[in-house]
């Protein structure tokens, strides 16, 4: 199924505030086959435009949520330097 820009870049949008794919879906009013269809396209990471668009809007809210953390520890929280130091551990190769 192709979609057009507009409906990836609300993919994009909707996943950068972790909406499921489902929910994404109901959002753009697309059935509940090509729900199914994309939900196991993100499973087994396909290159599809949709796959694209959701990653790419995790991973950059992701990226502000970690800056965020990231400045809070800087600023001497507690928490937040506990949540870089589980980042730190966890990106070890």
């Amino acid at each position: 199924m192709n979609l057009t820009e507009e409906q990836l870049k609300e993919v994009e949008a909707m996943a950068g505030l972790f909406f499921t794919v489902e929910y994404i879906c109901v959002v753009l009013e697309l059935d509940s086959e090509t729900a199914d269809y994309f939900d196991s396209c993100i499973s087994v990471k396909n290159n599809h435009p949709f796959v694209k668009a959701y990653f790419r809007g995790r991973l950059l809210a992701e990226v502000q949520l970690r800056t965020a953390v990231k400045q809070a520890a800087l600023n001497g929280s507690n928490p937040a330097q506990s949540t870089m130091i589980d980042y730190f551990n966890k990106s070890q190769v």
